[in-house]
């Protein structure tokens, strides 16, 4: 935009006014005024038209702003003031050409502030620019002051000293420290940036429990957060410049996961995967803060190494590095761990999934996972270009599925509305014969996202952080002895002695369920399930205290069904929606892997499909005979017989298996991911 296009340079009566201003201050160096408008107006800076904007013209002015102003030179630190909204884009202030802030990034309407460096300012005609990193990004931006004074006093900041400590040794602590209005809204921080924290707005990572950083005088809350297993602290405080608050926070940990580690097996970095705004180094401190143990970097097609910036840092103590890739290609993500960190790339531009599974395989990882399935919409992600029949796990072409694992807790790009939803997918699946793994992540590209809000929690021979055997943690993640996180952790055994991933006799006709249940005071689980072969069996409401850690023991007693069956716990909870940890969907959960019931006593499991396939080779031709064995089995069955006999061109079934099935859920979910209505 035209510096000659705002108000106070561009009204003719002041043309000989400004003149004579500029010719003063560039004979004697005074200044014009102290702490002074520089425009008054909000203007529309982009090149798009933003019909909903009401407070600026709807047609953008420009590109950039540019706005000229008068000025004596600055011997020390002044400050710039300016009223922004809807900056989600990288936009540099600039000041006579010279770079000294970027915009801080946020959509609401806000004011902010901004140091201009001491002789920065010129006597005389001075330019402030405002120019897009991407001229494709509006924004709205004015209402400009100039402050001959720091920014300390412009802004009338107050230093803020926060310590953490771990209530049961009385150590520093890591940790994530959010600081809120009394709306719950982040703040601007200032002044808090150095080499053991990671600031964004309202947030501060410590890496060492202790930091410091002001704010404008004001009232505010503080959170002291580490991740689901710890205590939070919330403490209101008032700052004012004559009385500094201190905030001392001694941490509990609430959450007993002896003999499991917490994992993180999808994490990013700006500068590796290019978007997003975590830097290596911050993305170390993050992780150390948030009370990950096991953490894998999954950047784009590349292999970042953690061990580094670790070691750099001091924080080997607090988790165990591996490199990972998360091989990003046209059909789908994959996360693949562990990898060499200068070792090739997997084929990212592979088609074929099981060429690109060897592939990844063929370069060292020992588990692949597929990553958020239905991302980046339910309909366009990967199983919903492959018309993924959620009632039967069929699929377009038959495609073969040979990842070990796939994501149904991703909290930081693509948690579902449905908290259920991926389970059908991942029972179906199940159903349909395949072993797959699930795993909860965060998939965190941001400081904001908390690394490790989604988990997994595999059962680990050590609890120190440090020391974990990541063959055995590979070891146990392929068989299936893990559970997966959203705020809750999860144990389960059946018959007192079966874990998850094994194999359970069950000719007894029933089996009796020890699930655990144990989440922090500051999150309510509420109803524990059991599910066989996805079908939910029975349901009991957790038991949990006001304000209080929960530590429930629940029992149930399931019959057992007529086959072979897998049994899955799911817990749910109600969603956290204050800022020091805030779920993207109204809810918590918390999962166990399946335990593999052997009901027909053969030593074996025997998976819905293969069942349905050895009742459906009975019949031999002899509908009468079918019906009957239709009759004495269940719909998880009856549906896998019905998705076989329709493979194998058996239409004419349709007249005994649709009456049967039509009675169930699945039946719809099944028939919903047809071409047409089966027959």
């Amino acid at each position: 935009m035209s510096p000659n296009r705002f108000p106070l340079p561009a009204c003719r009566e002041f043309n000989g006014v400004y003149a004579i201003l500029a010719w003063l201050l560039m004979v004697f160096g005074q200044a014009v005024a102290a702490d002074r408008m520089l425009d008054p107006v909000m203007h529309h800076i982009g090149d798009t038209r933003m019909k909903g904007w009401t407070d600026v013209p709807v047609r953008p002015e420009g590109k950039r702003y540019d706005l000229r102003f008068l000025s004596a030179p600055n011997p020390t630190e002044w400050t710039l003031s300016l009223k922004q909204r809807d900056v989600e884009d990288a936009w540099h202030i600039e000041i006579n050409g010279k770079h000294i802030a970027d915009l801080k990034k946020k959509k609401d309407a806000q004011v902010r502030y901004y140091a201009i460096p001491p002789e920065t300012l010129r006597a005389g005609e001075n330019v402030l620019s405002i120019v897009p990193f991407d001229p494709k990004d509006d924004i709205a931006i004015g209402v400009c002051y100039l402050w001959e004074k720091s920014l300390r006093e412009a802004a009338k900041l107050v230093t803020v000293q926060v310590r953490v400590r771990d209530e049961a040794t009385l150590q520093p602590l890591p940790a994530r420290i959010t600081i809120a209005d009394k709306k719950e809204k982040l703040v601007e921080l200032f002044n808090a940036t150095n080499n053991t924290t990671a600031v964004r707005n309202g947030i501060v990572y410590t890496s060492r429990g202790e930091t410091s950083f002001d704010v404008p005088e004001g009232e505010y809350v503080v959170y002291v957060t580490r991740g689901m297993e710890w205590s939070r602290i919330r403490q209101p405080i008032i700052a004012t410049r004559s009385a500094p608050p201190e905030v001392d926070a001694v941490l509990r940990r609430e959450v007993d996961t002896t003999g499991f580690i917490a994992a993180d097996t999808h994490i990013h970095t700006v500068t590796f995967s290019r978007h997003g705004d975590a830097s290596l180094d911050e993305r170390i401190i993050t992780i150390a803060g948030e009370g990950v143990e096991f953490a894998v970097s999954t950047d784009h097609n590349h292999h970042t190494d953690y061990r580094p910036p670790q070691t750099k840092a001091g924080l080997q103590s607090f988790f165990t590095p591996v490199t990972g890739n998360e091989v990003t290609t046209e059909m789908g993500h994959f996360n693949g761990f562990p990898l060499p960190p200068g070792g090739k790339i997997p084929d990212y531009k592979q088609s074929d999934w099981v060429k690109l599974v060897s592939d990844i395989r063929l370069k060292g990882a020992k588990v692949v996972t597929l990553n958020h399935p239905r991302w980046p919409s339910t309909n366009k992600g990967p199983y919903g270009v492959l018309n993924l029949n959620r009632g039967s796990g069929d699929r377009v072409g038959g495609t073969k599925f040979t990842f070990d694992s796939m994501e149904l807790v991703n909290s930081a790009t693509s948690l579902q509305k449905d908290p259920l939803y991926l389970f059908q997918d991942w029972f179906s699946l199940l159903n349909h014969g395949e072993r797959i793994t699930a795993v909860g992540s965060s998939d965190s590209h941001t400081i904001y996202d908390p690394v490790g809000q989604g988990r997994t929690y595999v059962r680990n021979s050590t609890d120190e952080a440090s020391a974990i055997n990541v063959e055995e943690v590979c070891k146990n993640f392929l068989a299936g002895d893990s559970s997966i996180s959203l705020g809750i952790f999860a144990d389960v055994t059946v018959n007192g002695t079966f874990k998850m991933g094994q194999l359970v006799p069950a000719r007894s006709r029933k089996v009796e369920v020890a699930l655990r249940v144990r989440a922090p005071g500051w999150i309510s689980p509420q109803r524990a399930i059991v599910f066989l072969n996805g079908v939910p069996t029975a349901e009991m409401a957790v038991p949990a205290g006001s304000a209080q850690a929960t530590d429930a023991r629940l029992k149930f007693i399931i019959p057992t069904p007529a086959h072979d069956a897998h049994l899955v716990c799911v817990v749910l909870g109600a969603g956290v929606k204050e800022p020091c940890w805030t779920t993207y969907e109204n809810y918590t959960l918390a999962a166990t892997n399946p335990l593999y019931l052997d009901v027909d006593g053969d030593g074996r499991y025997t998976n819905p499909r293969e069942t349905a396939r050895a009742l459906l080779g009975r019949f031999e031709g002899d509908t009468s005979k079918l019906r009957n064995l239709m009759n004495k089995t269940d719909e998880v069955i009856a549906l896998q017989m019905m998705s076989l006999a329709r493979a194998d061109a058996l239409e004419r079934l349709g007249e005994v298996l649709i009456p049967i099935a039509e009675t169930n859920k699945n039946f719809e979910l099944y028939q919903g991911h047809l071409p047409k209505a089966f027959p």
